[in-house]
């Protein structure tokens, strides 16, 4: 299987419509999955061959701003959030679609055997409801959440996120989460109701032990003909003096909130501060959630504003 990068391909920049060419697997495949080792770089392979068939429409994806090379030559882990819409099963395949593309760019990197693994927090009930339970989706990145609000619930959902902060902290893995989960079907709730604290959670979490922790919004948006994916800036939250610190992120979209752009003034990093004074570890979750939500909602508008696209140079991979 030869293998090239998304952005530079034959000498040509490709420009942002990406599709998958359909791919029938092999007879029997389905359960060839069960013989390969998650640590190796047919792993990687395999993923890449297999989403290939679930990713059939076109995406608009700004990979000309190289964003998603940076992502893989980085080597960081990072915490990717990701909104719903109202086509929800749309968004898993945009999720899909844009996890695929990233683990093309590690295999064109060399990079198959040791790269970061991605782990998609995905509902219990939605893999349950799957013919094997779920668990080749879970051999894929899925991991299953709870909705139970029952002790037993929480418990078990405390232990899944300890795991995958360890093996964040551990730079083993890549983290994607939707923050909203299933209250975004719930429109008549306002944004900050919806942006629920796990991913805040996690970034305090892994504060704990790591200097600093990098998020990336990852918005979508559709409409009947195309799918676009914006990558957005990563916002990188780190630890300060008495407090924490924050990058701009995507202060410099248009679409960015005014009011927390003027909380940069210019400045490429802020100390979170609330009436002047830092925010410490104890009430930090909140501060945090309302700077995701607000970055991630300025890429939802880039994502919808890059629907608008017209004839886009489509690259088949």
């Amino acid at each position: 299987m030869i293998i090239h990068s998304v952005s530079n391909i034959n000498n040509t920049i490709y420009r942002r419509g990406q599709s998958f060419r359909a791919s029938a697997l092999l007879s029997g495949d389905d359960e060839k999955y069960k013989n390969i080792d998650v640590n190796s770089a047919d792993y990687i392979k395999y993923i890449y061959k297999l989403s290939k068939k679930m990713c059939p429409q076109t995406y608009e994806i700004n990979v000309e701003t190289g964003a998603l090379q940076n992502i893989v030559k980085s080597k960081e882990p990072a915490v990717f959030i990701m909104n719903h819409t109202k086509a929800q099963s749309k968004d898993i395949d945009a999720a899909v679609f844009f996890n695929t593309l990233l683990y093309r760019e590690f295999i064109y990197q060399g990079m198959g055997e040791n790269c970061l693994r991605s782990k998609i927090l995905t509902g219990k009930g939605f893999l349950k409801k799957l013919k094997d339970g779920g668990k080749k989706l879970q051999w894929m990145g899925a991991v299953p959440v709870g909705s139970s609000i029952n002790e037993a619930g929480k418990k078990e959902n405390a232990k899944m996120l300890k795991e995958l902060i360890y093996d964040f902290t551990q730079d083993k893995i890549n983290i994607f989460l939707f923050p909203e989960g299933a209250l975004a079907a719930l429109t008549f709730l306002p944004d900050n109701f919806k942006f629920q604290p796990g991913a805040s959670y996690i970034v305090k979490k892994v504060l704990e032990n790591k200097p600093q922790v990098k998020v990336i919004p990852l918005a979508f948006a559709h409409n009947k003909e195309i799918s676009s994916v914006h990558i957005g800036e990563p916002v990188y939250f780190s630890n300060a003096d008495a407090g924490f610190a924050v990058t701009k992120g995507n202060a410099e979209s248009k679409w960015f909130d005014k009011t927390l752009a003027k909380f940069f003034a210019g400045a490429g990093k802020a100390i979170i501060t609330e009436n002047g004074r830092p925010v410490g570890p104890d009430n930090i979750i909140p501060f945090i959630s309302g700077i995701l939500m607000k970055n991630l909602k300025c890429c939802i508008k880039e994502a919808k504003q890059d629907l608008k696209i017209s004839k886009p140079k489509v690259y088949i991979v």
